[in-house]
């Protein structure tokens, strides 16, 4: 049985990373509280895009990943068009391409996100 992937804090806290400094990673902070549910109502592809663009931790994607987001942001549409009949295979896959760039709660710890640099290019 594999074990379960430990958060970076803890790991931090167990003093993990002093012991083994190449193992130190950096978790996507979220930016906000979950909110309210949304309507479930069709979308647009283009709006598809635009949620999961926002929606995806930052510093995790990057021009690579525009066919993923292409087709999470496909198969999101035709979700939110009649999430009754939306197929089972096809919800198994876009939960499987939303852990992919880091967008459910437990894959968030296996996503490398960049960290933001405080200075510029123009900065010694």
């Amino acid at each position: 049985m594999v074990a379960h992937r430990k958060p970076t804090n803890v790991l931090q806290l167990s003093g993990a990373f002093a012991r083994n400094p190449n193992r130190t990673r950096t978790d996507p902070q979220p930016r906000g509280p979950v909110g309210s549910a949304p309507r479930q109502t069709p979308i647009t592809f283009r709006k598809a895009w635009s949620m999961i663009v926002n929606a995806c931790p930052d510093g995790v994607l990057a021009d690579r990943d525009r066919i993923a987001v292409e087709l999470v942001a496909s198969l999101f549409k035709e979700f939110r068009s009649d999430p009754a009949l939306f197929p089972a295979v096809k919800f198994a896959r876009l939960q499987s391409l939303l852990a992919d760039l880091g967008m459910s709660p437990a894959a968030a710890s296996r996503v490398a996100a960049v960290p933001k640099s405080d200075c510029s290019d123009f900065d010694d």
